[in-house]
């Protein structure tokens, strides 16, 4: 049986999460992408990062209903994938520095969440 593990450091709160990733970034990684799963009626969310060749991965749970907070303000390239959850898994992320609503893939004519 094929076991997927990613190691990551468990992040507790929005806020938690936006300090580690201002700390990531005053240490020079660069944001690479984020991951999105659903998991026990939530959706666990891995942020990866890099610097000379390494990763650093955060691991935060967003129950369901709640809102994280965007890193979009730390990077702005994360509004890319912040806004392709809210398109396909239904997450409203807070923050955002440019949303657009659940409309950067799906058409108004589009199934709502398809990943949900």
């Amino acid at each position: 049986m094929l076991e997927n593990t990613i190691e990551a450091t468990e992040i507790k709160s929005s806020e938690e999460l936006l300090k580690a990733v201002e700390g990531l970034k005053n240490d020079g990684y660069r944001y690479s992408t984020m991951m999105c799963q659903k998991e026990n009626e939530g959706h666990d969310l891995i942020y990866i990062f890099e610097k000379d060749n390494k990763l650093k991965n955060l691991r935060y749970f967003v129950k369901p209903g709640e809102k994280p907070k965007s890193v979009s303000g730390i990077y702005l390239c994360a509004l890319l994938i912040e806004n392709e959850y809210q398109d396909l898994f239904g997450l409203t992320f807070e923050g955002l520095a440019i949303d657009y609503k659940g409309h950067l893939y799906l058409t108004p004519n589009s199934p709502k969440a398809p990943l949900a």
